[in-house]
């Protein structure tokens, strides 16, 4: 973002899975009930919008090892909030497709937060459904279905952060955003393809090639993008998502705000077995660094049992808003999605996921 706003940046983004996952942090004693907490999965909602596809999970036969691993995550959690700062926090964890453990601090359990950059999963997701259906191609153009833009970059591009588009006009407007629910994505394309010339190849992470690719959708689709999104990235997964109460002007690269147990739901659907899954690997992607892409919204990293998944999430404008997220999908069965109330610099970050993975990895 601006002024402190960073919705992230490309260095922090690479560094991760082995290594990830996000927040929580310390109350005070008089907010009874919502102190520092971990609770087990049998006292976890159900999802919302279960279907016969995708049943409530398991929360039966939690074996005492993933129980004890559980609480290990959301003790190295809690160490490093401790140094942030946050009095507020909330991570969800799941091992192998079934909530295990929720773990909260000066909040409920099941609040509803922004969560900033881990919302491109859902864009991602979005494309590659309407891709699957027929209604666009990844070699496809976007100025051809946007009806407007110069350059012939293909929608691939957009999705894998190497369309060209280096400067973020986003990061100066968002704080003009907030609070104001009207989408900002279609003037936010019309304004890069508009007057942008492609002048490098490779990967630069950059807001506006997701606000691109919501326009995309609701060209393709002939359906506001909220909608479109939410019937065929979150709604398989029983899961659903809302608009930003002050971020939903940007929701196709930020704005989405959710449960983070629905969250992790959500990841755990998407990038498993029942969703895109294995297909990752053959799905547009740019190489960041050795081993590292980035695609379908989530940085993957190749490691030998398979492919580790993450974002970082950051929303942080100077006297208006502060917030932190992290989602990690591991190749050892564990998922996590984490929020905080702090702004953190990417040392720290990458501090959390050091500390994450290494518990969830011993």
């Amino acid at each position: 973002m601006t002024s402190r706003a960073m919705i992230h940046r490309v260095m922090i983004l690479a560094l991760g899975a082995i290594a990830g996952l996000v927040t929580a942090a310390p109350i005070r004693a008089e907010m009874a009930g919502q102190g520092d907490r971990t609770r087990p999965a049998a006292e976890l909602a159900a999802p919302e919008l279960a279907t016969p596809d995708q049943p409530a999970p398991d929360q039966t036969a939690i074996d005492q090892n993933t129980r004890d691993r559980a609480a290990a995550i959301t003790a190295a959690f809690e160490t490093w909030l401790d140094a942030q700062g946050a009095d507020k926090a909330v991570i969800a964890l799941r091992h192998q497709g079934r909530d295990v453990a929720q773990w909260v601090r000066g909040m409920a359990a099941d609040q509803v937060v922004d969560l900033a950059s881990l919302g491109k999963a859902i864009t991602g997701v979005c494309i590659a459904r309407l891709e699957q259906q027929g209604r666009l191609t990844y070699a496809q153009p976007a100025r051809d279905i946007l009806d407007f833009g110069r350059a012939k970059t293909p929608i691939s591009d957009f999705l894998t952060h190497s369309s060209g588009l280096l400067h973020d006009s986003t990061q100066k407007l968002m704080i003009t955003w907030l609070d104001d629910p009207t989408p900002r994505w279609g003037e936010v394309a019309k304004s890069a393809l508009s007057l942008w010339r492609k002048r490098q190849d490779g990967f630069a992470y950059n807001n506006e090639n997701y606000a691109v690719l919501g326009a995309v959708v609701e060209a393709a689709a002939k359906a506001p993008y909220h909608q479109t999104c939410q019937d065929l990235a979150l709604t398989p997964a029983g899961v659903r998502g809302q608009l930003g109460d002050r971020t939903a002007a940007f929701l196709p690269w930020g704005g989405w705000a959710m449960s983070v147990t629905d969250y992790a739901r959500f990841y755990d659907h998407a990038f498993g077995p029942d969703g895109l899954g294995d297909q990752l690997g053959d799905l547009p992607r740019a190489s960041v660094a050795p081993q590292i892409h980035y695609g379908t919204g989530v940085f993957q990293r190749e490691t030998k049992q398979g492919r580790n998944l993450w974002h970082f999430g950051a929303l942080c404008i100077k006297d208006h808003v502060a917030l932190g997220s992290y989602a990690v999908r591991w190749t050892n069965g564990w998922t996590l999605t984490a929020w905080y109330n702090a702004c953190v610099d990417f040392d720290a970050m990458f501090g959390l996921d050091q500390a994450l993975a290494k518990v969830a990895w011993q």
